[in-house]
């Protein structure tokens, strides 16, 4: 089994997750994308753009 390692946040990423976390109601949880187990594994890969993928 790979190891998934939680990511490491600044303090305005953190802010922006508990922003983030209010608004949907969801507790959000960021991973370390070196360690997430790659393709097929089901794993979700995050947009680090800064750019919304959603139009809402």
């Amino acid at each position: 089994m790979e190891e998934v390692k939680f990511a490491q946040l600044d303090q305005q990423q953190l802010d922006k997750i508990n922003e983030l976390e209010e608004k949907i109601g969801v507790t959000l949880v960021a991973y370390d994308s070196a360690t997430t187990p790659s393709q097929g594994s089901g794993a979700f890969q995050a947009n680090n753009s800064t750019h919304n993928n959603h139009p809402s």
